[in-house]
């Protein structure tokens, strides 16, 4: 067998090797080819399009042309793999080490019969705790506390210190209910916070057995002190949060996103924090990334903003490739199915 591995940035060749051959053992060729951008600016820039606009806006290494015309699996984690590369393929498999596929062209590969697998849930723990670190950081003024000091002002008063409170007994709306929204539910139990989610792909059921009350987005909007988004892009799900929703909160409410930025209509949320419309608001995830230096959220004193660091942890790297590995072997030696295959 056959593996190609493509490398990034925050992934690389060799990382990738080392799983295939911890996993699969060193009877499996491993071939391995860098996606290396001019600078971590321009990486960052292109990883941005590709998650807007697919692999086409992305500029995979020209060594992958050869590279991937003769292997049987190909494992990526964010270089493009467009239909032009995809088409010139005879894999059985591209897995991808991530939960989104938005830099492979599924279309291309399913044409080929190419099986596409996602690795699921292999950022939850991080996304999860980095989501309620933005909602204590954004409640407790904690990065503006600290800029404040290192500025040389010792600041006790905030835009929210009129209504500031604890976590116990407020409410947390989850818009979206997968791995990370679970986690998010169960960590934030012992806070003795009332939690409701909004997901149709849920049965109420399953939200009621973690303790978690089914509402439509309209009630959570209304109701929720916390809005924390976790919900998949997708043209369905664009702009999920815009003017009409924003009108709906409470002006102490706190939007928190470490999803992606398009489930947030950009307009609308800088209009309510300009306009006090909420009460703030914690991002991981901006519209175009790195943000615009001259950004309006730059200056606002409502909002704590942080470089999409919610699922980049040491743990996170290091264990997604074999979360990825395991779950192809299980399908290649035993023929099992599995549910991270792209439909």
């Amino acid at each position: 067998m056959k593996f190609l591995v493509v490398g990034d940035p925050m992934l690389t060749s060799e990382a990738l090797g080392k799983a295939v051959h911890d996993v699969f053992g060193d009877s499996v060729m491993v071939k391995g080819v860098d996606w290396k951008p001019a600078s971590e600016e321009e990486f960052w820039y292109l990883r941005s399009q590709v998650e807007k606009l697919g692999p086409d806006a992305g500029k995979p290494p020209v060594e992958l042309k050869e590279a991937i015309k003769d292997a049987d699996v190909v494992i990526t984690h964010h270089t493009p793999l467009n239909g032009e590369l995809i088409r010139s393929s005879n894999a059985a498999y591209i897995g991808v080490c991530r939960a989104g596929t938005e830099n492979v062209d599924v279309a291309a590969a399913q044409e080929k019969g190419i099986q596409v697998m996602k690795t699921m849930g292999r950022n939850a723990e991080a996304v999860s705790d980095f989501t309620i670190a933005l909602m204590l950081a954004e409640l407790r003024n904690l990065a503006r506390g600290h800029a404040a000091l290192t500025s040389g002002s010792w600041k006790k008063k905030y835009p929210n210190s009129g209504f500031m409170g604890d976590m116990k007994d407020k409410t947390v709306g989850l818009v979206g209910f997968g791995y990370i929204g679970r986690l998010v539910a169960r960590k934030l139990s012992s806070f003795n916070m009332r939690i409701m989610a909004y997901d149709p792909f849920v049965k109420a059921e399953v939200l009621s057995e973690c303790n978690v009350e089914k509402v439509s987005l309209e009630e959570l909007c209304k109701q929720a002190d916390f809005i924390s988004v976790h919900a998949r892009l997708s043209k369905e799900t664009a702009g999920l949060l815009g003017k009409e929703q924003f009108a709906l909160m409470k002006p102490t409410a706190y939007v928190i996103n470490t999803a992606r930025a398009g489930l947030i209509d950009e307009q609308a949320i800088v209009a309510a924090l300009q306009q006090s419309r909420i009460g703030g608001a914690g991002l991981d995830v901006f519209w175009t990334e790195p943000i615009a230096e001259n950004h309006p959220l730059l200056s606002m004193e409502n909002v704590t903003i942080t470089p999409h660091l919610a699922g980049a942890t040491n743990d996170t790297f290091r264990q997604t490739p074999y979360l990825l590995l395991n779950e192809l072997k299980k399908v290649v030696d035993n023929k099992e199915t599995s549910a991270w295959f792209v439909k």
